[in-house]
Formats: structure tokens, C-alpha cells, sequence
């Protein structure tokens, strides 16, 4: 869905813990970090992290591109 929505992106399958993984994505300046976990296969929903606040929502995986797109371009705000 973020290639289709030309967002640029890379899997991190590395097997460390997310703290870990967030950690690495923030020493890189990456905006936006997306946790696919347990509660993914659930109920269809995904973690987004904000790199500059650090805050976090949980929202449906469909909605992802859209938002993070809206974020990138401005049109919203965290």
C-alpha cells in the first residue's frame, strides 16, 4: 500500500525488540515508524510513530498510506 502511495519504505524483520528498532529508525531521522504485531492479525489495526514527538496511534491498516501521506505533505498535523 506505501509503494502504490509512493511513500518510500523498508521492512525491519530483524528479530530485535521494537524499542530497539525505533531507536535505530530515530538515529536515521526517519519521520514515521509503522509496528505491524499480534493485535495486526487481530483486528487489522497498526502501530504509526511519530519521529519529532514521539507519540503514537493506533489505527486501521488501510488508513496508513492516507495518513502518512497527509502528515508528509502537511495537510495534517500530529
Amino acid at each position: 500500500m506505501l509503494i502504490r502511495a509512493g511513500i518510500s519504505n523498508k521492512v525491519d524483520d530483524s528479530g530485535v525488540t521494537v524499542g530497539k528498532r525505533y531507536a535505530r529508525t530515530d538515529e536515521c531521522g526517519i519521520p514515521f515508524a509503522i509496528t505491524v504485531d499480534f493485535d495486526t492479525l487481530a483486528d487489522g489495526t497498526v502501530t504509526l510513530r511519530d519521529l519529532d514527538s514521539m507519540k503514537q496511534i493506533r489505527l486501521p491498516i488501510k488508513e496508513v498510506a492516507k495518513v502518512v501521506n497527509s502528515l508528509t505533505m502537511g495537510m495534517t498535523k500530529w
